[in-house]
């Protein structure tokens, strides 16, 4: 016998096999224990060969639903309701009231929070700007807000909506305060923005500003050197170099941090000179700085 022929031999055993329905006694072995498990196969194997509603699928799951009705065994009328589950003309149906529920408009907000809070939800579904609570120029406003989490908030909100309206701002922010972990944040906030943004308002020094404010702006300035430009980077550089000579604080260590990409070769006379005299913590720290400057 042909491959081909042997093939087609084996397909229609195949197909007569499984056209063959599962015998009364099959159905009768639902209702003993022992045999439950395998009958309930049987049946189950058979109920997936109906792929599609047609009149043998009809006859069949009416047999099964028949089946389920007339038997008063709770094991039995359990495993016959998974197996016509699988009737093609069986249409899912909600357990609850198949009618969708009523959507409710939340409640605008009253207070900053609350209206920062529906902001930013709006911000993060992606909404019209016509549906935000909050115009621009009330969001800057509530960015000089008494209280450090709403103005932080107005911030953040504001450099997602406006990042150029926004650098300014958080410029001047972070030179007026004082705390480690509010400078923190803000800084964090700055280096969000896009390189250009953040650099094009970078002031050339911190005049009066804390320590903490000045270690910020000198890791900002490491970070984001590359996009200074020739106009600023002599003043940023003479605003630098004396930060250099400072005791063991995150000041220093940021300011030798920002020295590979703030300066050249040209400049290793007057970082040396620097370089003398540093604590112990400094020291190496200076000189890894110094072996890693660029030719230009």
């Amino acid at each position: 016998m042909k491959p081909l022929s042997l093939f087609l031999a084996c397909a229609a055993c195949l197909i007569g096999m499984a056209a063959e329905a599962p015998s009364d006694s099959t159905f009768a072995d639902l209702a003993v224990a022992e045999k439950r498990l395998a009958a309930q196969q049987v049946i189950f194997d058979h109920s997936r060969s109906f792929a599609k509603a047609s009149p043998e699928a009809k006859a069949w799951f009416d047999r099964v639903r028949a089946a389920a009705k007339t038997s008063d065994n709770p094991e039995v009328q359990a495993a016959l309701g998974q197996v016509l589950l699988l009737d093609p003309a069986y249409k899912a149906r909600l357990p609850l009231n198949p009618k969708q529920p009523q959507e409710y408009d939340a409640p605008e907000g009253t207070t900053p929070e609350t209206k920062l809070a529906h902001l930013e939800r709006l911000l993060d579904q992606r909404r019209s700007s016509k549906e935000y609570p909050l115009t621009n120029d009330e969001l800057i406003a509530l960015t000089k807000h008494e209280d450090f989490a709403t103005a932080q908030r107005a911030n953040r909100l504001l450099r997602r909506i406006s990042s150029s309206v926004a650098a300014p701002i958080l410029w001047e922010r972070m030179s007026k305060l004082t705390q480690r972990s509010q400078v923190q944040e803000v800084e964090d906030e700055i280096l969000r923005l896009t390189p250009t943004q953040a650099v094009r308002y970078l002031p050339t020094d911190l005049p009066g500003a804390s320590l903490a404010a000045k270690a910020a702006w000198a890791r900002i300035i490491s970070v984001r050197a590359g996009r200074v430009g020739s106009k600023s980077r002599p003043a940023i550089k003479a605003a630098m170099l004396p930060l250099l000579k400072g005791p063991a604080n995150e000041l220093t260590e940021a300011a030798w941090a920002s020295v590979p990409r703030l300066f050249a070769e040209a400049d290793r006379a007057a970082l040396t000179e620097a370089s003398q005299g540093l604590s112990e913590r400094i020291a190496p720290k200076a000189k890894a700085a110094l072996d890693a400057l660029p030719a230009k």
